[in-house]
């Protein structure tokens, strides 16, 4: 019996939220380390933001990417935040 593939990944939500954990939980060792990944970050964000103007450029045809599309860029700016957050209270200890 052969199992489609579907039924073996993981949901958008569950990939989305894990990913989530994995980086912002992680804590840096240093302020460096922090401001690296939210450079790094910042530009998937960046290049995020235009994949959703690409497709809301391309709409009614591409209403079916929006959605997963609109959410990973919402969760990819999600983490941007708190990297950012966890940047300035680093910064304001002594």
């Amino acid at each position: 019996m052969v199992i489609a593939n579907e039924y073996l990944r993981p949901s958008l939500p569950t990939l989305i939220s894990q990913l989530t954990m994995s980086q912002t939980t992680a804590e840096p060792s240093t302020i460096d380390d922090l401001k690296k990944r939210i450079k790094k970050l910042n530009s998937k964000a960046g290049q995020m933001k235009m994949d959703l103007h690409d497709i809301a450029e391309g709409l009614p045809a591409d209403m079916d990417q929006l959605p997963d599309a609109a959410a990973k860029t919402y969760e990819i700016y999600c983490q941007l935040r708190d990297l950012k957050n966890q940047l300035k209270a680093l910064e304001a200890q002594p």
